[in-house]
C-alpha cells in the first residue's frame, strides 16, 4: 500500500473546473456514480481489507457476509479504477487484495 499521503484518492466530476490545489485521480461521469461505488457496503469491504488483509476474495466474503460472486464483481470495478489491487496467488483462482487508496476526497 503507498503511504499515508499518497493513500488519499482525489475524485472528481467530469466537466466541472479542474481544483489546481488537487491532482484528480479519479474522473466520474456524475455525483451518482461516485456514490454507487463508495456506498456504504462498499466503504465496510474497503475497511475490512485495510483492517484485516484477507488473503483470497474468498476470505474476504467470509469476513462481510457478502456472496463471492458480489464481492469479486465490486473488486473488479474497484481494481479497474485503481482503488485496489488484485494479484493471483500462484496457481489457485483466489486473489490476494491490496488497497491502493484508504480515503477519499471527492471534489463537487
Amino acid at each position: 500500500m503507498k503511504n499515508a499521503e499518497q493513500s488519499r484518492c482525489v475524485i472528481a466530476i467530469k466537466g466541472q473546473t479542474r481544483d489546481p490545489d488537487y491532482s484528480v485521480d479519479i474522473w466520474f461521469d456524475s455525483l451518482k456514480s461516485v456514490a454507487n461505488v463508495l456506498s456504504k457496503e462498499n466503504q465496510q469491504l474497503l475497511k475490512v481489507i485495510a483492517e484485516q488483509q484477507p488473503q483470497s476474495v474468498t476470505e474476504l466474503a467470509a469476513l462481510t457476509g457478502r456472496a463471492v460472486s458480489n464481492v469479486s464483481r465490486t473488486l473488479k470495478t474497484l481494481e479497474g479504477l485503481g482503488v485496489v489491487r488484485l494479484l493471483s496467488s500462484g496457481y489457485a483462482i483466489a486473489k490476494k487484495i491490496e488497497l491502493e487508496y484508504q480515503k477519499f476526497l471527492v471534489l463537487v
